[in-house]
């Protein structure tokens, strides 16, 4: 047995003491990353298991004095491992790491939301669209909107390692018919339409026989040619201002009234409103008409004209009803030319950067208080059209139609060639 005297238990008892006070001993770890939000696991110099301490940024973390192990984990990047990290007591050590990645990130918002999001061909979901997962390549990115009056927005997209992406695609929207209004255009969004429409005469739609055929008639078949430009603003609210105006050159000065637009081709100015998102719309519209004019009318009008649209996949309809009131004539106030009744229905299918088309229209001339019997020959129009609308850009578009319309009673029938030019910018 062995026996301490008093002064070396003293030595023993202060020994024992200084490991105690080392070994509660402190200092703290401030630690970032880029990105942050990653998570910071931890081990002693002699320990095997890892321990959680939290996610970036730390800010003055107390850990006890010693040398550590940290490894910063976050998704879609690389585990970074940081060695001999020493925390000395009382001492604030500093740490900012970049996290390495393989991935890039990409971000798509659309408007309008909801959008179908395609990357090489591949549909990826809908908008708004978040993914820290894209391999680096060269990719092309689609944006095609719920509603199918609007027009694919196709971009090539370049993805490098690490790399953030950042979009904000608005896709424009497209007509789908030559000088018949759609629904309301996108808000502060401006829209030039410009086109050019050829027609000749047939014959002459004869029914007064016992079977209705055409006749070869070779007299009096006029040509005509129209030059329509539209302008059109979108203002907020899903309202939309537009104004038309009229370029004509007729071979037959006789011919003054244009048997083939839904509405005449006089200069004309209206208001629209859409409700969305059932794409039901309204237009008021008023002509103007030109006093002693033989290539368009000479009297005013105000038209009035639901519109609705719809779509199934790539199928999609559309449908306007009007009606036209005539006032009296400016050259012959006592002459009243009637009102006309309007529908139109068109169906086309979408592909890309094509959509052929099927459109059908027909208007009834009601009576009118002249003597006349040329009028009432018109009483009604048919016009089956075929057509197809060719992208050519996000903002520019072609029409390409040929309209057929049948005309009354002994009254001549028409064929036409129609192309039209639209572009559409947005002002802010």
């Amino acid at each position: 047995m062995i026996h301490l005297g008093k002064k070396g238990f003293s030595l023993s008892a202060l020994c024992l003491l200084a490991l105690a006070g080392l070994a509660g001993a402190t200092g703290f770890l401030t630690l970032e990353s880029s990105p942050s939000g990653a998570e910071v696991w931890y081990s002693g110099s002699e320990e095997v298991e890892k321990k959680y301490l939290g996610d970036t940024p730390l800010d003055n973390r107390e850990m006890a004095v010693g040398k550590y192990q940290i490894w910063l984990i976050l998704s879609s990047h690389d585990t970074l491992a940081i060695p001999d990290v020493f925390i000395a007591e009382g001492q604030v050590t500093q740490l900012n790491r970049e996290i390495p990645t393989h991935y890039g990130y990409l971000e798509v918002n659309s408007d309008p939301d909801s959008s179908e999001i395609w990357l090489d061909g591949v549909r990826i979901g809908p908008s708004p669209y978040v993914n820290n997962l894209v391999l680096p390549a060269a990719y092309k990115l689609k944006v095609m909107p719920r509603e199918s009056h609007l027009k694919n927005s196709a971009r090539s997209l370049n993805m490098a390692r690490g790399d953030s992406v950042r979009l904000s695609v608005q896709a424009p929207y497209r007509d789908k018919s030559f000088l018949q209004e759609n629904l309301s255009i996108p808000a502060w969004r401006f829209q030039f339409e410009a086109g050019g429409e050829y027609r000749t005469s047939t014959g002459f739609y004869d029914n007064s026989a016992e079977k209705k055929k055409f006749s070869t008639q070779k007299a009096d078949l006029p040509t005509q040619w129209d030059f329509p430009v539209t302008v059109r603003l979108g203002l907020p609210q899903d309202f939309e201002t537009h104004l038309q105006l009229p370029f004509r050159s007729s071979r037959n000065p006789q011919d003054s009234i244009d048997s083939l637009d839904i509405f005449p081709s006089n200069m004309r100015m209206g208001v629209k409103y859409t409700y969305r998102p059932l794409n039901i719309g309204f237009d008021l519209t008023y002509g103007l008409g030109f006093k002693h004019s033989r290539s368009a009318y000479d009297h005013d009008y105000l038209g009035l004209t639901a519109i609705g649209a719809g779509s199934k996949g790539k199928i999609y309809g559309e449908a306007q009803v009007g009606y036209e009131f005539h006032f009296a004539s400016k050259a012959r106030n006592e002459f009243d030319p009637g009102d006309i009744g309007l529908l139109h229905a068109q169906v086309g299918y979408l592909l890309d950067p094509i959509t052929p088309y099927l459109a059908a229209s027909a208007m009834y001339h009601f009576d009118d208080d002249s003597s006349g019997v040329s009028q009432k020959n018109l009483g009604y129009w048919l016009v089956p059209e075929p057509g197809l609308i060719v992208d050519v850009a996000d903002a520019f578009s072609l029409q390409f139609g040929v309209p057929f319309t049948i005309m009354g009673k002994n009254a001549r029938s028409f064929w036409g060639i129609h192309m039209s030019l639209t572009l559409a910018l947005s002002i802010f």
